[in-house]
């Protein structure tokens, strides 16, 4: 009897071409879902975003965290089995070194998915924003064992003002007591153990405090973020750093980004308008709508995303067998075929 006739009706099922691509097309169906649904978010944010039951079937499925559902990782396991039995078959029948590019091929689809399982549930991603001269615990962010803190945060100017670069001094701190300082510049990560840090923004933190019915409230926020007076009304005070204010012109513009003529607006906000405006200068205290606001002094915070992803190195690995599959299956010569 053939081999064919002697296989078991499961493995030719796990083996079919069909379920692969079957299992393929719904896997980036899915994927493709997965890319256009916000991820990880709270099950309130999908009910208000979406409605109420479209939201709740979000969170039932599991489409919240897609890539990470026990039904999407089994769908990539199924996959993968059937990658592996479609291997087995080949290897049995590859008389050729053009037909072991075609093995390979296969393995490195199985070594690429699982790559992007292991990053789908594993990958950690976050982006915060640290004052000159703060410290921030990371293990609340997803990457336990680690503390960041930024030493200087300097801006390099062409010019014309332009920004020329970002440079962030930092010191990373490990639960084994390592301490690794670096600069971290834009296309120049700290890179450790996996642990990837970026330079992607900064800006202004203004510090002071404001009088909010007789109890002084401290605030040290980024320029453009303020503090809630009464929600119930949607009155909120809301502070402006402009570091070169232009006093003769009047108008909230900065002349340059350098802080030659530091000062910062206060607003009042009510239902979106502008109920009381004030400029303070540094340590001056000004009523702003009946709340006294004193402005104390300014620095700048820096934007950083942090990566730790352990499926890369994976994925990497399978894209390189990937194409040493397709030079020996497509451009291995006709003559070299047989090994005979």
């Amino acid at each position: 009897m053939s081999g064919n006739n002697r296989e078991r009706p499961y493995f030719a099922f796990l083996s079919s071409m069909k379920l692969g691509l079957l299992l393929l097309l719904l896997l980036g169906v899915l994927a493709s879902l997965g890319s256009f649904l916000p991820q990880g978010q709270p099950a309130g944010f999908y009910r208000a975003y979406y409605g109420d039951v479209p939201g709740r079937l979000i969170v039932l499925l599991s489409l919240d965290h897609l890539y990470r559902s026990w039904w999407f990782i089994a769908l990539g396991a199924l996959l993968a089995v059937n990658i592996l039995t479609c291997s087995l078959r080949r290897i049995k029948k590859a008389p050729s070194l053009r037909s072991w590019g075609s093995v390979i091929l296969h393995l490195s689809i199985l070594v690429i998915l699982a790559g992007a399982v292991i990053s789908g549930v594993m990958a950690r991603h976050a982006y915060v924003e640290i004052g000159a001269g703060d410290s921030l615990d990371l293990a609340a962010r997803g990457f336990p064992g680690y503390a960041l803190r930024v030493k200087e945060f300097k801006i390099e100017y062409y010019e014309n003002f332009q920004p020329k670069q970002y440079i962030s001094s930092v010191s990373l701190k490990t639960a084994d007591g390592q301490e690794i300082e670096r600069e971290i510049q834009v296309n120049r990560p700290l890179k450790f153990k996996g642990l990837k840090i970026y330079q992607t923004s900064y800006g202004w933190l203004a510090r002071g405090q404001a009088v909010i019915n007789g109890k002084a409230v401290p605030f040290d926020l980024p320029s453009g973020r303020g503090l809630d007076i009464d929600p119930g009304k949607n009155v909120r005070l809301v502070f402006f750093f402009i570091p070169d204010f232009d006093e003769q012109g009047g108008r909230l513009h900065s002349r340059s980004p350098l802080p030659n003529n530091p000062r910062l607006v206060a607003m009042l906000f009510q239902d979106q308008q502008v109920k009381a405006r004030e400029v303070l200068a540094e340590k001056e205290t000004k009523a702003v709508g009946g709340y006294p606001v004193t402005f104390s002094g300014y620095r700048y915070y820096t934007g950083l995303e942090i990566k730790k992803d352990p499926g890369v190195g994976i994925l990497y690995a399978g894209f390189v067998i990937l194409l040493v599959g397709l030079v020996i299956r497509y451009l291995v010569p006709e003559k070299h075929e047989r090994w005979r």
